[in-house]
């Protein structure tokens, strides 16, 4: 008889690549895209099976952006769930993260909505499984119409240290903007925690190559942003995580002296990651992260045999559709739908290449970058 642990990885594997397989290719994008209004984009959302338990209830004559985003966000809870159970079942820890994970994401909600003056907007859907295991009180949480509500809600839990300076929140910054900072910083913490120690002479990837990659992704940005604004040296250094990349200390050491941004991406280009980016098109480092990181993850979605490595490629790319989605809500909803053109979606033509969107911007801060998936059912 197989183990059970055994059995359970693997369920790991065939579950994650399952819910790959029911993805948004190209052309449930352009169907998307063509949308009009709200209400049809909602509709349509609703009669792809990977969306429509979690938009079951909305009436798409009366969606709004905000509700359309948080079920699409609350869809990824679902698909957390159902691997979750199955990696908890294999032995491995990687459940807990995600778990911590969605707690981030509920709180950084929950005070999204008291700065806009709508505390009764936020809602939490987590399911079962994750609501067993979130030490927040979410139904407090729920109810929470000041900061003092969310403290409250966060009482005896591990966030109540983490958030305790916002006691001394500066009222005219916006809540979410200070609380930010202190809830990824232990989001980071708790990646990094998960990476397994180098060695070994495989030459398959780890689950510890992918925490580097995301790592690295951020810092990497980080430093290019604040050396493009001219940021002091120490300012630079103190703002990169260097505590698990796949750079060497001579090369960050390299990077972070560079005296301007053209420095740093030259510099850049002769570090570790040069060549791996440079088979893909871009403009600034993390949308060229974006990238790789994208290709990287289908590769070993399909290739891995590491229950936990598939598993986090998946999600990886199941967040990737998701901020696709709202890339183009946020284009329904600003669109002036006078004529048909990229910029409705938040892009300019020259964006839109052949077959894939980028959003791309000269900042080195901006976060997300789409990509639109042309690979066919069976590639998996």
């Amino acid at each position: 008889m197989m183990p059970t642990g055994k059995a359970s990885g693997n369920a790991v594997l065939a579950k994650a690549r399952a819910l790959y397989g029911s993805r948004l290719r190209a052309d449930d994008y352009r169907r998307l895209m063509a949308c009009r209004t709200m209400t049809e984009l909602a509709a349509a959302l609703k009669e792809y099976p990977l969306y429509s338990g979690a938009l079951a209830e909305v009436n798409p004559q009366y969606a709004r952006r905000v509700q359309l985003e948080n079920l699409l966000r609350q869809s990824l809870y679902t698909r957390y769930d159902s691997l979750c159970r199955y990696d908890r079942s294999a032995g491995s820890k990687v459940y807990e993260y995600f778990t911590l994970c969605c707690e981030v994401d509920e709180l950084t909600a929950a005070m999204r909505c008291l700065d806009a003056g709508r505390p009764g907007d936020y809602l939490f859907r987590l399911p079962e499984f994750m609501q067993q295991r979130c030490c927040i009180d979410l139904y407090a949480l729920a109810k929470a119409t000041s900061l003092d509500g969310i403290l409250a809600a966060v009482a005896g839990t591990r966030w109540e240290k983490v958030l305790a300076p916002l006691q001394s929140a500066k009222p005219d910054r916006g809540l979410t903007a200070q609380a930010e900072p202190l809830l990824q910083d232990f989001r980071h913490r708790a990646l990094v925690a998960l990476a397994p120690a180098k060695g070994g002479t495989s030459a398959a990837p780890n689950l510890r190559d992918l925490v580097e990659l995301e790592c690295d992704t951020s810092a990497v940005s980080n430093a290019a942003r604040l050396i493009r604004v001219g940021a002091p040296a120490t300012t630079v250094r103190n703002a990169c995580r260097r505590d698990c990349s796949a750079l060497t200390a001579a090369e960050w050491d390299y990077l972070l002296a560079s005296p301007d941004l053209p420095a740093f991406k030259q510099r850049f280009a002769q570090t570790s990651y040069g060549p791996l980016l440079a088979h893909h098109d871009y403009t600034v480092l993390k949308e060229g992260f974006f990238r790789y990181r994208t290709d990287w993850c289908r590769k070993w979605l399909r290739f891995s045999t590491e229950p936990t490595l598939v598993m986090m490629c998946y999600i990886w790319l199941a967040q990737c559709e998701v901020w696709n989605l709202n890339h183009i809500i946020e284009g329904d909803r600003y669109s002036d739908r006078e004529d048909e053109r990229f910029g409705d979606y938040g892009f300019s033509k020259k964006e839109f290449d052949g077959e894939e969107m980028v959003d791309v911007e000269e900042d080195e801060e901006e976060g997300a970058y789409l990509d639109l998936d042309e690979s066919s059912d069976d590639d998996m």
